[in-house]
């Protein structure tokens, strides 16, 4: 058997580390599918919790609107903060979307 050339040899070696190269680019290739699903599955669920929560607002304000005036003002301040956090949240939602 001939002995190989400097030139050979390392061609050959790069040949080996391409070939891991590739390997592992297919990997990560599946891993970013996978982590895309499971992303995709928690911002459903975080989606519906913003949901539920607007639902929730939506009461309160019903609430709100058939309730006296005393009564009134505990639930109004309960709807603003009900308000506040559910604006953060969406706002933090889009956030990781953009």
């Amino acid at each position: 058997m001939a002995k190989l050339s400097r030139q050979q040899k390392f061609q050959a070696k790069i040949d080996i580390e391409m070939d891991h190269i590739k390997a592992r680019l297919i990997e990560l290739r599946a891993k970013a599918k996978e982590a895309k699903l499971d992303a995709q599955v928690e911002f459903d669920k975080g989606l519906d919790a913003l949901d539920k929560a607007q639902e929730d607002l939506k009461a309160k304000l019903d609430e709100w609107a058939k309730a006296g005036k005393e009564a009134g003002k505990d639930l109004k301040k309960g709807i603003k903060r009900s308000a506040k956090q559910l604006k953060k949240s969406v706002k933090k939602a889009y956030k990781s979307l953009t």
